[in-house]
């Protein structure tokens, strides 16, 4: 998987005109990882990682899977520049994926967003994180999402709701 550059408004134009189809998460691994911010960016190669920073108002996409923050900081293997990890910092940091054709979205937010691509992608919450699914809310210190087995591993203190699309009162507020 390959880094491509693109300006925020011609990925507009094209997602305009492409119309509403939006892919489902079993094609999104397929695509390629898109990304645009409004400050400067920077690389680097250190010990045979090539080491991307981005500075702000960043977003990252690919398929449906969308992650925007502040910065963000990609990892990837020097020689052919297949990424490894993403790392998106703001306040927060946000996630969203399309799970089904059906249109349910999982939703997130954080102080830090990993997002390991691997055999299975791995979405990392980290600090204050929160991840909401159609029926489903929870908040731990940490969350590790699995985006193809939709399973989690948290790390507590955790609290959450099951059922509902919403907390009542979120953590934190």
């Amino acid at each position: 998987m390959q880094l491509v550059k693109i300006n925020s408004f011609i990925a507009l134009l094209f997602l305009a005109f492409a119309g509403v189809n939006v892919a489902s998460l079993e094609s999104d691994r397929e695509q390629d990882i898109l990304y645009s911010s409004l400050g400067r960016s920077t690389s680097r190669i250190e010990n045979g990682v090539r080491i991307i920073t981005l500075e702000q108002d960043v977003k990252v996409t690919q398929g449906s899977l969308e992650i925007t923050g502040d910065n963000a900081v990609f990892e990837s293997e020097a020689e052919s520049s297949t990424i490894n990890r993403v790392t998106v910092t703001g306040s927060p940091a946000n996630y969203r994926q399309q799970l089904d054709p059906g249109g349910d979205f999982i939703a997130g937010e954080s102080e830090s967003i990993y997002y390991y691509v691997e055999a299975e992608p791995i979405v990392e919450f980290v600090g204050s994180a929160i991840l909401r699914s159609t029926n489903d809310v929870i908040s731990c210190a940490a969350i590790k999402y699995f985006t193809e087995s939709r399973f989690t591993e948290t790390t507590g203190p955790c609290e959450g709701v099951s059922g509902r699309s919403s907390f009542s009162n979120p953590p934190g507020n």
